[in-house]
């Protein structure tokens, strides 16, 4: 017997009371006990009545509480890295782009042919666009992030983005640079990296945010 989407529902509340936190998880959760319930259980609808701890669906959830909670805390070391491998991989193919080529290589022109003649206006020239890009994309992404923090992949990019821009603003360290005159030559080369990387990241993560605002309500 097919399970109703009131007793789906129930399912979902019970993950959520014992800290199966992140949406994407808990719906493939979801969606495997209810194939097991539906499969195993004749009378779906007398093992859902009933009241308190006595129903035998909260009998039978709470008996797997530990299992259920070691798989989760498991799929979601399991989907971090997943899903950073699927973000790099698109952050890499949106370099073909014929929009993003263009962005790209105008900063690239610059660094090649006027970064050894002009490091310190070349590093500040770059140095600013991957501030700009950055300031862009938490402007866009803050609410977004915000409302939609529970699902993995959307912290996922967070934590992509969160860790490039801090090394590359600290190898290196963008103060020796900018307030103590440091300028070199190579720095110029790791912030237009920080910057491309940042700019691809940007484009992937708002192609992704467009796909969850129409697929996902929450």
């Amino acid at each position: 017997m097919e399970l109703t989407k009131e007793q789906i529902k129930r399912i979902d509340l019970f993950l959520e009371g014992i800290g199966i936190e992140y949406i994407d998880i808990r719906f493939e959760m979801v969606d495997h006990i209810a194939t097991e319930i539906k499969n195993n259980i004749d009378d779906t609808t007398t093992f859902f009545e009933g009241k308190g701890f006595q129903v035998p669906f909260i009998k039978y959830m709470l008996s797997r509480k530990k299992a259920l909670k070691s798989r989760y805390e498991k799929q979601t070391k399991k989907l971090h890295w997943h899903y950073t491998k699927v973000i790099l991989k698109d952050t890499l193919k949106k370099a073909i782009h014929p929009k993003n080529l263009l962005v790209i290589i105008l900063p690239s022109f610059i660094s090649l042919f006027l970064g050894s003649k002009y490091i310190k206006e070349t590093s500040i020239f770059i140095f600013s666009l991957l501030m700009l890009n950055l300031v862009y994309t938490s402007y866009l992404s803050y609410k977004f992030t915000k409302k939609h923090k529970l699902i993995k992949i959307v912290k996922t990019y967070s934590f992509v983005s969160s860790l490039f821009v801090i090394i590359a603003l600290n190898f290196p360290n963008f103060l020796d640079v900018f307030y103590n005159g440091n300028y070199q030559e190579s720095t110029i080369y790791i912030h237009l990296l920080a910057f491309v990387f940042n700019y691809l990241l940007t484009q992937s993560f708002l192609e992704k945010r467009d796909f969850i605002e129409k697929n996902i309500s929450i």
